[in-house]
């Protein structure tokens, strides 16, 4: 039995010397995997703390986005209140405009009522003056008449004495 024995615990040497071996080799891989690991873990957080700035800086470039649309529809509603502004400006330019030629139309009409009043008031003045005129030479006329008359009367008279 020793000899058994010898050899069972041979045996069990080498087996352990294998296996320690072997479990040397595993656990010496074990730790080659354990700093990979470790590795791998400390390029994961880098990777998590680069993406976390990421979603920030995305965060943060989606809110100036909304600043940039926010200011750029202030812009576009300051730009339509300016083009009402204006066209209700040129509206009411138009609208004056228009006014103000139907009263130059108006007071040119007025004037022309009132040329045509004082020419016709020239012309009947005239008549009158022509009336007047015909009057006086036919009273003009009366009067060469009737100095004529007296002429001849006062010199019969005179040639008669």
């Amino acid at each position: 039995m020793k000899k058994i024995t010898k050899t069972t615990i041979v045996s069990f040497g080498a087996v352990a010397l294998l296996l320690g071996g072997a479990g040397a080799g595993y656990a010496a891989s074990n730790w080659q995997g354990h700093a990979d690991m470790a590795q791998t873990r400390a390029n994961l957080d880098k990777l998590a703390t680069q993406l976390s700035k990421d979603k920030t800086n995305l965060e943060s470039a989606r809110q100036e986005l909304q600043q940039d649309k926010n200011a750029q529809a202030d812009l576009q509603n300051q730009l339509a209140q300016a083009e009402s502004d204006y066209q209700s400006i040129q509206n009411r330019y138009t609208a004056d405009q228009q006014q103000k030629n139907q009263e130059i139309q108006q007071k040119n009409q007025e004037i022309q009522q009132k040329i045509q009043e004082i020419q016709q008031k020239i012309q009947e003045g005239n008549d009158k003056v022509a009336e007047k005129e015909k009057e006086v030479d036919a009273l003009n006329r009366k009067i060469s008449e009737l100095n004529s008359e007296l002429a001849n009367k006062l010199v019969n008279q005179y040639v008669e004495k």
